[in-house]
This record gives C-alpha cells, sequence and structure tokens, in this order.
C-alpha cells in the first residue's frame, strides 16, 4: 500500500469515527428531548415559571445567588406544586408538608445525580457518589450506619469538652480585639466549627480558631472549600459550565475544586498515618466493610465521605450560627432573654464574676429560651435550605397524595426547605423573628394537613426528613447551643455599619449549597465586662 492510499485509510477512518459519534451524540440528544417532550405533555397541568430558553429551560436560577428565595416566590405564586425545567431535566417543586412526608419515607423515590454533577465533582476528582448523593445501595447503609453510630449521644457526651475548648478558645481570640475594629463573625464561627469537626470527625486539632487571619493553612482549607462550593453549586444551575472550558471563571473553577480535593487528600492521608480516637468519625469511616468486596473502602471510595462530612460539619454549622447572631441583634429583647436565662444559670459575665463558669453537659437541655432561638434562625435561614430532591427509582409513575401528585420516571421531586418554612400558609408571620413560637405546642408540627402513616407531618424541618435526614445533627445542635451560650455569656454583637443594615444582609444573601452572605457577617464584638 502506497503512502498515499494509506493517508486516504487514515483519513476515511477518522470521518467515519467523527460520523460515529456525532451520530450517537445526535442518537442520545433525540432520545432526550423525545423523553423531555413526555414529560412536559404529563405536566401539563402543573403550573410553573415559563422557560426563558428553548434548549436550557428555565434559566432564572443561574442569575439569583438567592436562590432559595427564589424557589419561595415559585411557592407563593405557583402554589404547593409547581414544576420547571433546565434542559432535559423536568423538577416538580413541592412545599405541602403531607406530601414531603410521604415522599421523604417513600421505597420508590430515592437520590439519583442531577445534571451537572456539580457536588459530586465537588467530592472526589472521580465524581463517585457520597453519603449525600448516593443511592441507598447497600454502600451508602454501610456509610450511613457507621456515621450514624459515630454520632450517638454517648459519642457527643465524650466529645462535649473538645466543643467546649473550641468555643472558648474563640472567646479568648475575641477578647484580645480593640473595640472599634470588626469582626466577620461569620468566618470566626467558622473556623470554631471547623475546629470542632476536626477533633469530633476526624481526631485533629486544625487550630483554626486560635488565628482569625485568612492567610493560615486553615483559613485556606476554608476558602477552598468555599471556592469549591460555589463551584459546584455553578455547575448544578448551569449543566452546561463545564464544556465552556475558554471561560476563565470555570478554568478558576475548576482549580478551586483541585485545591479542595488537595486539602481532603491530606486529611485522609492524616488518618491513615495514625487512626484517629475510637469515638471519632474517622475511626468509624476507616472500619467500614465495601459489601461489594468485603474489604475497607478504599480512598476513592473514603474521599467522598470525608469531602461532604467535613464540609457539612463546619460549613452549615458556622453558617447558622452567624445567622443567629444577626438575627438576635437585629431584636435587643430576644437578646434581654437570653442574657437573663444564662445570668440564671451563672453562665453569664458579670462585674462581680467576669469569668462565668464552665459550661456542662447539663446545661444545654436548661437553655430552653436559646434553643429556641436557634430554632428560630434555622426556620428563617436554614443552612440546606435550597434542598431536598427524590426520584422515581423504577420505570413507574410514583402517586403521592392518593393521586394528588404523580411524578413521572425521571423526574426529580425538589422540595426546598426555605419555601416551607417561609410559606404564609403554614407559618404566621414567617419573616419575623420571634422564637417564643417554639414554645407553642405541636409549633413544629403542620396543623390541619392529612395525616401521613398515623402522623402529623412537619412544617419545621431544617435537618429534612426520613430515613436520609442529616446524620449529623445531634452534633450541629450541640455545637450551636454550647457556642452562643458561652459568646453570650461574655458579649454582645453588633451589625457593623459596612453591612448595610438589614437590607444589605437580604441583598448579599447566597445558595452555595448552603446559605450564606456573601459579605460575610462583619460585627463590633463588645464585651460585657470591659477589661
Amino acid at each position: 500500500m502506497s503512502m498515499e492510499d494509506l493517508g486516504f485509510l487514515c483519513l476515511r477512518l477518522a470521518v467515519a469515527a467523527v460520523i460515529v459519534v456525532v451520530t450517537t451524540r445526535l442518537s442520545s440528544f433525540c432520545s432526550k428531548a423525545l423523553i423531555c417532550l413526555l414529560d412536559s405533555f404529563k405536566l401539563r397541568h402543573i403550573p410553573g415559571p415559563p422557560a426563558d430558553s428553548l434548549l436550557l429551560g428555565n434559566t432564572a436560577m443561574k442569575s439569583r445567588p438567592d436562590r432559595h428565595r427564589l424557589f419561595s416566590e415559585w411557592a407563593h405564586k405557583y402554589g404547593p406544586i409547581s414544576q420547571r425545567r433546565i434542559m432535559f431535566q423536568h423538577f416538580i417543586q413541592v412545599t405541602d408538608p403531607a406530601l414531603i412526608a410521604e415522599a421523604l419515607r417513600s421505597r420508590e423515590l430515592d437520590k439519583r445525580p442531577l445534571v451537572g454533577g456539580g457536588i459530586n465533582n465537588f467530592a472526589s476528582p472521580k465524581g463517585y457518589l457520597s453519603l449525600l448523593t448516593s443511592p441507598s445501595n447497600e454502600r451508602w447503609k454501610a456509610v450511613r450506619k457507621a456515621v450514624a453510630t459515630a454520632f450517638s449521644t454517648a459519642n457527643m457526651r465524650a466529645q462535649f469538652p473538645n466543643i467546649r475548648t473550641a468555643c472558648a478558645q474563640l472567646v479568648d481570640v475575641l477578647k484580645t480585639v480593640p473595640a472599634n475594629d470588626v469582626v466577620d463573625m461569620d468566618s470566626a464561627l467558622c473556623r470554631e466549627s471547623l475546629d470542632v469537626i476536626g477533633m469530633v470527625g476526624f481526631g485533629q486539632d486544625l487550630g483554626a480558631t486560635r488565628s482569625l487571619a485568612s492567610s493560615d493553612e486553615s483559613g485556606q482549607a476554608m476558602e477552598a472549600t468555599a471556592a469549591a462550593m460555589l463551584e459546584a453549586d455553578r455547575r448544578i444551575t448551569d449543566p452546561l459550565r463545564m464544556r465552556k472550558f475558554w471561560r476563565k471563571d470555570v478554568r478558576e473553577g475548576k482549580l478551586a475544586t483541585q485545591r479542595f480535593h488537595g486539602v481532603m487528600k491530606g486529611l485522609l492521608a492524616g488518618m491513615r498515618r495514625e487512626r484517629p480516637v475510637e469515638s471519632s468519625i474517622a475511626a468509624h469511616l476507616l472500619d467500614i466493610k465495601d459489601p461489594d468486596t468485603g474489604k475497607p473502602l478504599e480512598d476513592a471510595r473514603l474521599l467522598p465521605e470525608i469531602s461532604i462530612l467535613f464540609m457539612a460539619g463546619f460549613e452549615t454549622t458556622g453558617h447558622t450560627a452567624a445567622w443567629t447572631l444577626y438575627s438576635v441583634s437585629q431584636n435587643p429583647k430576644v437578646e434581654a432573654k437570653i442574657v437573663e436565662e444564662l445570668r440564671s444559670n451563672g453562665l453569664l459575665a458579670t462585674p462581680e464574676k467576669p469569668t462565668p463558669r464552665p459550661i456542662e453537659w447539663d446545661d444545654i437541655q436548661k437553655l430552653t429560651y436559646l434553643n429556641a432561638v436557634i430554632k428560630e434562625s434555622m426556620r428563617m435561614y436554614p443552612a440546606g435550605g435550597v434542598a431536598t430532591f427524590r426520584t422515581p427509582k423504577g420505570t413507574k409513575d410514583v402517586v403521592l397524595g392518593g393521586g394528588r401528585l404523580v411524578v413521572p420516571p425521571g423526574v426529580g421531586l425538589h422540595m426546598p426547605i426555605t419555601a416551607v418554612h417561609h410559606s404564609k400558609d403554614l407559618w404566621e408571620e414567617p419573616e419575623v423573628f420571634k422564637p417564643e413560637r417554639f414554645f407553642e405546642d405541636g409549633v413544629e408540627d403542620a396543623k390541619g394537613t392529612p395525616q401521613v402513616n398515623g402522623r402529623t407531618p412537619a412544617r419545621f424541618m431544617p435537618f429534612s426528613m426520613g430515613g436520609r435526614d442529616c446524620v449529623g445533627q445531634t452534633l450541629a445542635k450541640l455545637n450551636l447551643a454550647t457556642t452562643l451560650a458561652q459568646l453570650y455569656g461574655s458579649f454582645t454583637f453588633k451589625l457593623a455599619e459596612e453591612m448595610g443594615g438589614p437590607e444589605g444582609v437580604r441583598a448579599a444573601e447566597r445558595t452555595s449549597i448552603t446559605l450564606a452572605c456573601t459579605k460575610g457577617m462583619k460585627m463590633h464584638v463588645v464585651p460585657r465586662v470591659p477589661s
């Protein structure tokens, strides 16, 4: 064969390969488009925001960093059941407590990777599923069981001194802040939560609270996590994002994710190098047996679990504590009641006793008003306010509410927590910060709604519900109560002018997997007893 013939043959093969690829892609595109059209027909009776792009569907989420508010607006405008589309993926949004309770307990619905793969790529370089995103298969059950054991009350009680110490360190650092200085309390509280998850979760002292500088190693870990989460969120709202390789922000997002993976690999290496204490989450993760092999999980499978638990362990709690400080700063009467409760329990700094006694495990349940304040903060600003999602497991429709809602296979069921917590149909004055509401009998239940399995559905669900609720909620509640009791025992917090008041804070709300404020939470920290 001559060189000319060989060259011609290679050209023909290349053309054939291109034709095969194009034909395959076109076939896949047509198949998805056909299924999308069928789903559109099935869902035509459900109201929802109009698609503003024939290909992309509803793109409003891309331009709204406060996506949690957008979902609330849609619920208010279109009702407790609405629908939208992102490219070929249809979603049904539900804010009806009875339907949510039934859906979250249904064995016909499960987790499924969403368009864009944002969270999976955030958690693992290989995009492996995690405790947060995996279907309820045998591996998920093994991980869930191990982590749930780590978060048991007995383990939390054993770890309580570590939680108290981390907050005491924050108190000591804040005492050194000059009187007129402004402190980003969101960053400070995320650092404190980072130290807690470091000790409780991985048996490592990360030293995040000892310095409020953002340039130290812990600060870099926080920045890497936040940047990677932002990139994951962008991939969720823009399924085509990863194909836009020519854009600078896409390349930067990819690098941020790689930096986060590097931090997580370092954490995993530390676990392998020296086994953490037996009550830690890490020790329980190391003992998990892969149901497929009968051997301990390999690093590639452990990494996404560590990433998700690390992120959830400090981001959600830190932001929630910051939102609580903000809410209380806008309600002096609420703070006065917190102060009085701390005083009556000997946990308040006074001129006679400038250093209050250390908080103990048994104090937590006595702080009833503070716990109500925390609940009200989680109602108004749920950290995971854009969750939860489910999808039919099989190829048949899933019927909920006796036929009120039919979910076709492949259609995502979206139950946004913020929209439920801010529903005027479910709450009196939902936009008003009112901790006293949590002293009412049955306040967490949606009274007047149909019962599900003999129980009144919940309207308060900051940690979701059912068998896939937040596995770390015991630690989150304990850390929040312990931290805020110690902080309010020693300081009062005033919102800095640069935040722009309540209007400025509201305008800076952003959901990037978790709910945070783009400005941080800049505050003046005022000691109760001047030094």
